[in-house]
């Protein structure tokens, strides 16, 4: 593998990536992401193996708490070349730089329901504080607060037994200094 090259979206990437993040992320218009990425531009960012489009990782100003970005979505190219190959983490570090330059504290995000992606997090030193159990559409059944992620684990037991929702997630920060 060769260099990856970590740097802000581009107005000449906005198709490629607005395709990989609908891949591997989330899907949303063209016209509200190319929206978002003009308001929020350096929170946007892309990697690249050469000419190759292999992860994203882009956020938003909390709408809560002045001082917090709020982490939308991370994704690395699935191709066994990219993955698992410390990319994320890349994105994750160029993306708190980015964070801290603005003026920015901390990170906040709602992890996918997923040991791998928690564990992700986890190792890019991010620290539960809440778990959301939710049903259909991302209806909010119950969140509560969590001390650590093992304890967050026993929790999230007991919500699926209580409420079978769709899916029981981690809330994380990370504090930025």
């Amino acid at each position: 593998m060769t260099l990856i090259k970590i740097r802000p979206v581009k107005k000449e990437d906005h198709k490629e990536v607005y395709k990989f993040q609908c891949k591997y992320s989330e899907k949303e218009s063209f016209e509200k992401f190319k929206k978002r990425v003009r308001e929020n531009s350096s929170n946007y960012l892309c990697a690249f193996d050469k000419k190759i489009l292999v992860g994203i990782c882009y956020g938003q100003p909390s709408k809560f708490d002045k001082k917090s970005i709020q982490l939308q979505g991370i994704a690395v190219h699935l191709e066994k070349k990219y993955a698992r190959k410390g990319i994320g983490t890349k994105l994750i570090k160029k993306f708190e730089n980015v964070v801290k330059k603005r003026g920015y504290n901390r990170i906040d995000l709602g992890s996918a329901d997923d040991k791998k992606v928690e564990k992700f997090y986890l190792k890019n030193k991010f620290k539960p504080y809440e778990i959301k159990a939710k049903g259909r559409n991302h209806f909010l059944i119950e969140k509560q607060k969590v001390k650590n992620y093992e304890e967050g684990l026993k929790q999230k037991e007991k919500l699926r037994n209580k409420y079978h929702p769709k899916e029981v997630i981690f809330i994380f920060e990370k504090r930025i200094h």
